[in-house]
């Protein structure tokens, strides 16, 4: 039996981040077709049990939804697609991604106490995410460049 809409909502809330997970469906949403987990493996590098555990598992929270079958060599190959839009798919909060990266998850406590994490407000959070939002082209270029002089040699 299929599960409810009620109990996908409850598993993506309890779903945990993991890098694993995040890098599938980033390179879901960038390839932005059904792709099947042994394309995924050979994408991220892992191997095929491991992406198709998680992958699984975002079948199971709803994040991801099987598009399509194919027969390989005798065997069915299952393709796969993001069933959310491109804000929902983001399981890791990026805000929060964003300050662990910048060392911004505390602050120092008054008067040298303790340190006390960090409170964002609504102004924060879109401050922040123009940040992300400025950052991601040159980011995105310079993973491209990399990317094409590793192909080179």
């Amino acid at each position: 039996m299929a599960p409810t809409k009620k109990q996908m909502e409850h598993r993506r809330a309890t779903l945990r981040p993991h890098p694993v997970r995040d890098q599938i469906v980033d390179v879901m949403r960038s390839y932005g077709r059904p792709i099947s987990p042994t394309q995924l493996s050979r994408i991220t590098g892992g191997t095929l049990g491991s992406v198709a555990y998680h992958v699984r598992t975002l079948v199971a929270a709803g994040v991801v939804e099987l598009a399509d079958e194919g027969r390989v060599r005798g065997a069915v190959e299952h393709f796969y697609m993001l069933s959310l839009n491109e804000q929902e798919a983001t399981l890791s909060d990026p805000v929060g991604t964003l300050l662990s990266l910048c060392g911004a998850l505390t602050v120092p406590g008054p008067e040298g106490g303790y340190p006390r994490p960090v409170a964002l407000d609504d102004r924060a959070r879109r401050e922040l995410r123009g940040v992300i939002s400025q950052l991601q082209p040159e980011v995105r270029a310079i993973a491209s460049a990399s990317t094409a002089r590793a192909a080179q040699g």
